[in-house]
């Protein structure tokens, strides 16, 4: 029998969320849309390494069939986080009755709107019969014995390490959405390269992972407030002279425009970490990328990369815990 491929464990896991949660995303439910398109991100980021194993056509098809399928969830995502977002900010009352029924009811119409768009888009894609390819292109992993995927995944870490910082820099101190946009997502795929990492057994660093969590945390947080406003902004308005309502509106507006500014204070002062996280990054691309490619089982792979813990500590981070389905550590 096959020995079983590091990537098949991640592979499977991933697979598995995508196809439990997309039934009950196209119905309409709020976190099982969240986890699919979850889902369709992580399988996104282990599918150049399957590649690399497996070779055809297929892993690229898959690829950018799930690229849809994410861009189709997206729109309903952000409105969701939306209505989330105002319900939370308004809890305290300091928004009246009167503005927060109309913010909610023009959500609502949004979301409605935009589902409808979603469930047609999945339908092209044909999203339901993605899963079954996908199973199809997991199933050759157990026959591969190449070890390519550690060079691919090398090669990636690296060049995720490069572009995050570029994006640092490109940021700067200035509060600019589209740059902090895309610091946002740059943290974002090279965290997932450092679980998914940790997962196939290649690296048991922690410490960059939770570094790269922490300050999407703030960015992820000033990105729903944006969107939110984004949505207001959007909102149809009554011909002057305006109702008392809509002056609420705006004050709700001001706060978010406020919590904004003292978001980006925050990631000011956590940039540090973002560098941290991409040196570290280089360390482990190095490592990897100078192991032998078909070299041993999980645990000779993990043998060799003790190296790679921080203060002697070899234990899995949070995220590839979860993943992994042990308990995290601490």
């Amino acid at each position: 029998m096959p020995r079983r491929h590091r990537l098949e464990h991640p592979f499977g896991r991933y697979l598995h969320a995508f196809e439990r949660n997309l039934g009950a995303a196209v119905a309409g439910e709020v976190e099982p849309l969240h986890d699919c398109r979850v889902a369709t991100r992580r399988l996104r980021e282990l599918l150049p390494l399957v590649t690399a194993e497996v070779r055809g056509k297929a892993t690229t098809r898959a690829r950018r069939r799930l690229q849809r399928v994410g861009r189709a969830l997206g729109r309903v995502r952000e409105i969701d986080v939306g209505i989330e977002l105002l319900d939370e900010l308004t809890r305290d009352g300091r928004t009246p009755d009167d503005a927060t029924v109309r913010l909610r009811q023009h959500l609502d119409d949004l979301r409605a709107t935009a589902r409808r768009q979603m469930v047609s888009d999945l339908k092209r894609v044909h999203a339901t019969k993605l899963g079954r390819r996908l199973s199809a292109v997991g199933a050759q992993l157990r026959g591969s014995t190449t070890g390519a995927w550690t060079r691919t995944l090398s090669v990636r870490m690296g060049a995720r390490a490069s572009q995050l910082r570029d994006a640092v820099d490109a940021a700067g101190v200035l509060y600019v959405s589209d740059r902090l946009h895309a610091v946002r997502i740059a943290t974002k795929k090279l965290r997932y390269g450092f679980e998914l990492a940790g997962e196939a057994g290649a690296t048991r660093r922690r410490a960059p992972a939770q570094r790269l969590k922490a300050v999407q945390d703030t960015l992820g947080r000033l990105h729903d407030i944006e969107v939110l406003t984004r949505l207001i902004h959007g909102m149809p308005l009554p011909a002057p002279p305006a109702p008392r309502w809509v002056t609420h509106v705006d004050d709700l507006r001001y706060r978010l425009e406020a919590e904004c500014r003292r978001l980006h204070s925050e990631f000011i002062g956590q940039r540090r970490q973002l560098t941290q996280a991409a040196g570290a990054a280089d360390e482990a691309a190095t490592r990897i990328g100078s192991r032998p490619p078909n070299g041993g089982t999980r645990q000779s792979l993990l043998a060799g990369g003790r190296r790679d813990t921080e203060g002697g500590d070899a234990r899995l981070c949070s995220g590839c815990a979860q993943l992994s389905g042990h308990p995290p550590a601490g």
